[in-house]
């Protein structure tokens, strides 16, 4: 009996020792399969994201879910989809899989380019997708070097200062040019775009300052105070003014979203970097001393200056001139904006002009709607990349990409039509370009959407 119980003594402790081996080897596997299973269930939420985003893409062919009409011109088009397919407002619910959550999208169209958030969900795990679509720019109307829908003739050039093809409507002697469109006029088709985005940003601000509950002073915001946009997105100044002051050497980061209202001018000055933040006022908009900032959003009845070393990706509306000078930048993607003075007495359209001085480039979009809207660009140093479109066009420095205008300018007069020392290269348009989806004909199902940014938030 004492062998027999030292024996069975023996194999208990090795029954215990090897399962205690055991249990240790589960938890030291464990630790090491635990990251591939978090990797498995973020790249299942991940592509939930990613469907989310290309079906929200699908339903945007048919139609601009931001129109009042997309109801009910959706209901034709999808009529014989099952009930998973059928659009709603400006997000969707579907289900692929009856065990998976529903990817979570959401649409922003106050700016000029399509956003859509998807946020996938499986199990614990959850993925937010950000992706930022254009629509490639059309040859028809952008495929010039020059287009001018002129009514005086132009005067004659050196060859070597336009590159590309030229469409002419009224032709110089000895000018060779693609065939005019019959029908096209550069004025209507300005309008398209700028009258959408001024009226939709004026009834906004209109609307904010009349509702109640508006700051009545003045809104000074610095490092120390900054605008809570957390607790309230949408800031208003009913009567007063507003200043972003930084007067560190530190840069000071103002995140969004938020919206700043103001009847009065609103500035920004000093080393600060604002993200996703759209400023409206009922004045001017100045930006200062090295302000940068991506999905800055702005208007301002009157006018937008930018000057003093700062680099923007913006868009830009205003009611007169847009001034970017002494080497500020904007960034590509950006889109400006001036659309003549539209607040005012009815009656023809004042002067407005985008104007790019003192060493400035500006990228994207230079739009100057009305019949007496133009894009001057004061000095050789100048540069524009992007697309350039106005009813006079004055050109001392270089543009790399399309011009369109009724006028060239070569003085700053109204008595000749004539390139000056102006250069355009449509050559030299920026790879992947991207045409902002409000301009031009809206039938969707016609134009490609182009990704212009895609990133995991």
């Amino acid at each position: 009996m004492g062998e027999a119980g030292a024996a069975l003594l023996t194999v208990l402790t090795v029954l215990a020792v090897l399962g205690v081996a055991v249990t240790m080897l589960m938890d030291r596997s464990r630790d090491n399969i635990r990251p591939w299973v978090l990797e498995a269930e973020t790249a299942q939420a991940i592509y939930a994201a990613e469907s989310g985003i290309a079906y929200q893409l699908y339903l945007e062919r048919f139609s601009d879910s931001a129109e009042p009409s997309f109801g009910k011109a959706a209901e034709k088009e999808f009529a014989d989809f099952p009930p998973w397919a059928e659009p709603p407002a400006d997000s969707f619910v579907y289900r692929l899989d009856t065990g998976q959550a529903m990817p979570e999208v959401e649409v922003d169209r106050t700016r000029a380019f399509l956003d859509i958030t998807s946020t996938g969900v499986f199990r614990n795990t959850r993925a937010t997708l950000f992706a930022r679509f254009g629509k490639a720019l059309e040859d028809s109307i952008f495929g010039p070097a020059l287009t001018l829908d002129n009514d005086a003739p132009l005067e004659p050039f050196p060859r070597g200062q336009v590159s590309g093809s030229m469409r002419v409507r009224t032709l110089s002697p000895g000018m060779a040019s693609l065939p005019w469109s019959q029908g096209f006029s550069l004025v209507s088709y300005i309008a398209e775009f700028t009258d959408k985005k001024y009226y939709a940003l004026e009834a906004s601000l209109q609307k904010k300052l009349s509702e109640e509950g508006g700051e009545s002073g003045n809104g000074n915001f610095s490092p120390d105070e900054p605008p809570d946009f957390l607790s309230r997105p949408d800031i208003a100044f009913t009567l007063g003014r507003v200043e972003f002051v930084n007067t560190g050497n530190e840069t000071w980061v103002v995140k969004g979203p938020g919206r700043i209202f103001s009847e009065g001018e609103i500035r920004v000055r000093g080393r600060i970097r604002l993200e996703d933040v759209q400023l409206l006022s009922g004045k001017d908009v100045v930006f200062e001393d090295s302000v940068a900032g991506e999905d800055v959003s702005v208007y301002a009845r009157n006018g937008v200056f930018i000057h003093g070393r700062c680099r923007l990706g913006i868009e830009a509306v205003a009611g007169k001139d847009i001034i970017l000078r002494d080497k500020s930048q904007t960034t590509m993607g950006s889109v400006l904006l001036s659309v003549g003075n539209r607040h005012a007495a009815k009656g023809a359209d004042s002067l407005n002009a985008i104007r790019i001085v003192n060493e400035a480039v500006a990228r994207g979009f230079l739009i100057a709607g009305g019949s007496n809207g133009r894009v001057v660009m004061g000095t050789p140093a100048n540069v524009v990349e992007g697309v350039v479109m106005a009813s006079a066009v004055w050109l001392s420095g270089e543009v790399r990409g399309p011009v369109l205008a009724q006028k060239l300018l070569c003085e700053g007069t109204n008595a000749r039509n004539c390139l000056g020392a102006g250069i355009i290269n449509r050559q030299l348009l920026p790879v992947g370009f991207v045409q902002p989806l409000q301009l031009g004909p809206q039938d969707r199902r016609l134009y490609t959407f182009k990704l212009m940014d895609w990133r995991r938030m």
